[in-house]
């Protein structure tokens, strides 16, 4: 905010000001996209490398917000204790729950396709662009306080 009051009285021009007052929506719309894409692989790399598979058994299912229906799967992990997995993936009696054993809270119903991996890349890579632009614009306005 006192960018916006400073840049103008230190000569900046009407661009330099655009660039300042843009900057907080590249800079958030990149990390949101960037955290997404992220956690995607993440998930899915750990889960491919490292996942036990364990069958789980149906609890109960729900509709979701939005209409959706969601399942609710009761499993028991490497340690002997039961955990649950709610997801809109599954349906049927008994599913595959592909868990990580140094983190049981990360699991899934099934394994993740090499697609996703492919897909939470193209995300990060995709809004990387706009994550660095915020930054530049911000750094073009302190340079141009700064001159």
């Amino acid at each position: 905010m006192l960018g916006l009051v400073l840049l103008p009285v230190a000569g900046a021009g009407a661009a330099v000001v655009i660039l300042w007052v843009a900057a907080p929506a590249a800079i958030a719309g990149g990390v949101v996209g960037v955290g997404a894409g992220g956690k995607m692989v993440r998930e899915t790399w750990v889960l491919r490398t490292r996942g036990i598979t364990v069958e789980g058994r149906l609890q109960r299912s729900r509709r979701g917000e939005g209409g959706s229906d969601l399942y609710t799967y009761a499993y028991v992990d490497g340690e002997g204790v039961r955990r649950e997995l709610t997801s809109p993936d599954g349906g049927g009696e008994r599913a595959d729950i592909t868990y990580d054993p140094a983190d049981p809270g990360t699991a899934e119903i099934g394994r993740r396709s090499p697609g996703l991996l492919v897909f939470g890349a193209v995300l990060t890579l995709l809004f990387a662009p706009f994550l660095l632009a915020g930054v530049a614009f911000v750094v073009v306005g302190v340079v141009a306080l700064v001159v």
